[in-house]
């Protein structure tokens, strides 16, 4: 007597679905291999890739700042170029597209579709896409400017006086438990 795990009458059913599982899962391992594609060409276009060259940019100028306040001179320019360029390699170690490109993609990949990113994709190849990168990292900029002059001169004096108010009633409570 054979002993199963399964009864007779339900092997056909379960060869049945085993094998429309190893059909289906590279299928599926397809389809998302495509939709990665997608994420990562939508990216390129959006210019992921450059998002990062600030912090470059900031790296390289402290550098500088501090080579000055150093007392580095022209003269002594090779080892300010030595220096920014070691903190460049260290910089692409962490924040390079290759390094940060897997990242970039998971972080994408649940908020859109393979046909939305295709549709994205579209978008940033139609000329209006273009003109909107081109000019994207100067509104950016502006709207941020905007944003820091309103903190600064209206909402800056308020936090401020709440903070003060705050200290006061600390304070006064400290005061109280003496």
């Amino acid at each position: 007597m054979r002993s199963s795990i399964l009864p007779t009458a339900c092997w056909p059913m379960f060869s049945a679905l085993f094998i429309s599982m190893l059909l289906i899962a590279p299928l599926a391992q397809a389809d998302e291999a495509s939709h990665r594609a997608s994420a990562e060409r939508f990216l390129k276009l959006a210019n992921a890739d450059e998002m990062t060259a600030p912090v470059y940019q900031q790296v390289a100028r402290m550098l500088t700042a501090q080579f000055s306040q150093m007392g580095g001179s022209m003269q002594y320019e090779s080892i300010l170029r030595k220096y920014q360029q070691r903190a460049r390699a260290e910089l692409d170690k962490t924040l390079a597209w290759d390094a940060m490109r897997d990242e970039l993609i998971d972080l994408y990949l649940p908020l859109f579709s393979e046909q939305e990113f295709e549709q994205l994709a579209a978008f940033y190849q139609s000329d209006v896409g273009r003109k909107l990168m081109t000019h994207l990292p100067e509104l950016t900029r502006e709207s941020m400017a905007i944003s820091s002059g309103r903190v600064e001169e209206k909402v800056g004096p308020q936090i401020q006086a709440l903070i003060e108010e705050m200290g006061a009633e600390i304070e006064e409570q400290q005061a109280d438990l003496r």
